[in-house]
């Protein structure tokens, strides 16, 4: 199949003359004006080059090219232009990613062996393209592969959050939705580096050394590290990296970075992963997320705060504002459960939703507490 070729010029008579000298060796397509050009694009049609005049009505060349490099980047652009002007050369080079500046008059032999050079140059690019491609996706598979392998309900969880972290990014008219979706699956890798002990006594809820704390602190940046070696993952693995950052500059790593300077995907993230994983202790999605709210600024990016709250459709929920969240010592004879209370590590209910609660309740509450098998606070029902 012959190499396809678009020739964009408004001289009519220089377009035919072209054609007719380079249609044996490939599939050319004329346009007289940039408008007519991109129209083949919309058309589904793909150029191995274009070739383009400088000096064209209501686009020049050098702003058509430029145009054409965001539409497909892989096209390899050539300039021809009447008027030898280095100032203008340049500027084409510069902007439009111009692989030859040809002047007019040009002759058909010249020309076809500079076509010949551009369609080498696109092979070469599509095939680079294809290698990176399928070095990134066996790349993902096997990180993916060892991580349901090692960590089945880990990865799970993953999957959870990238679908919620997708959701959330598109309220921002991002397109990073598959970077973010990415980053959410490929995160648990570093978890894979923490001891196994270490990782049931997070599992369990248990207090963690000052050692064992810095191990989970440091984990995305270990996954960062190792996923930023895989070609066109470097976007992902800065995402990962900054996920346990807070939003005011303090967590980890310990670097300058705070507030809408750190990567929106990782101020997802962390939203995201916070709010799935206190979900699965606390069940109510008004008790996770008025806890994670009374931390906005601090921890978490407000606005990623706001976007979640549209997803998961809290506001019509109706309970937040008949509800409030009490420290376990803050508990009076009288107040009624606002939420079902379970223990961390289990399904096991410790006293259900609407118990009005008198100092036995509040003295098994604060015995389960003291063992840290209950999260604190607790929801109750506002007085009317």
């Amino acid at each position: 199949m012959k190499p396809s070729i678009l020739l964009v010029d408004d001289d009519v008579l220089l377009l035919r003359s072209l054609k007719r000298v380079l249609q044996e060796d490939f599939q050319v397509t004329t346009a007289e004006t940039a408008q007519l050009a991109f129209e083949t694009i919309a058309e589904g049609n793909g150029f191995a080059v274009v070739v383009s005049d400088f000096k064209m009505p209501v686009m020049d060349g050098v702003q058509f090219l430029d145009r054409w490099s965001f539409l497909a980047p892989d096209t390899i652009r050539i300039m021809l232009t009447g008027q030898a002007d280095l100032t203008m050369a340049i500027d084409a080079v510069n902007k439009g990613h111009i692989f030859r500046f040809l002047t007019k008059p040009i002759n058909g032999d010249d020309l076809r062996l500079v076509l010949r050079d551009a369609v080498n140059q696109f092979q070469l690019v599509q095939a680079e393209r294809v290698l990176l491609e399928q070095t990134l996706t066996g790349s993902v598979q096997t990180l993916m592969g060892l991580l349901s392998l090692f960590d089945p309900s880990g990865f799970g969880r993953g999957k959870e959050v990238r679908d919620l972290a997708i959701a959330v990014a598109a309220r921002f008219s991002v397109d990073a939705g598959w970077d973010i979706g990415l980053a959410a699956l490929l995160a648990g890798v570093g978890w894979l580096a923490i001891p196994v002990d270490v990782q049931a006594k997070v599992n369990r809820g248990e207090r963690l050394s000052t050692q064992e704390s810095e191990m989970l602190f440091r984990s995305p940046a270990v996954a960062a590290e190792l996923i930023s070696n895989i070609p066109r993952l470097q976007l992902v693995a800065e995402i990962i990296k900054y996920t346990r950052k807070d939003f005011n500059g303090t967590g980890y790593p310990k670097d300058q970075l705070s507030g809408s300077d750190l990567p929106l995907g990782s101020r997802i993230l962390r939203v995201v992963q916070d709010y799935t994983n206190r979900l699965r202790v606390r069940k109510s999605k008004v008790v996770v997320f008025t806890e994670l709210e009374a931390h906005a600024g601090q921890k978490y990016d407000p606005d990623v705060l706001r976007a979640l709250g549209e997803v998961i459709q809290v506001s019509n929920i109706c309970e937040a504002e008949r509800h409030v969240l009490l420290a376990l010592e803050e508990l009076k004879p009288g107040m009624v459960l606002g939420d079902d209370i379970y223990t961390k590590d289990s399904e096991v209910i410790v006293l259900p939703r609407g118990t009005h609660l008198n100092l036995f309740h509040i003295e098994r509450l604060r015995n389960y507490s003291a063992g840290r098998r209950v999260s604190d606070p607790v929801l109750i029902n506002r007085t009317v």
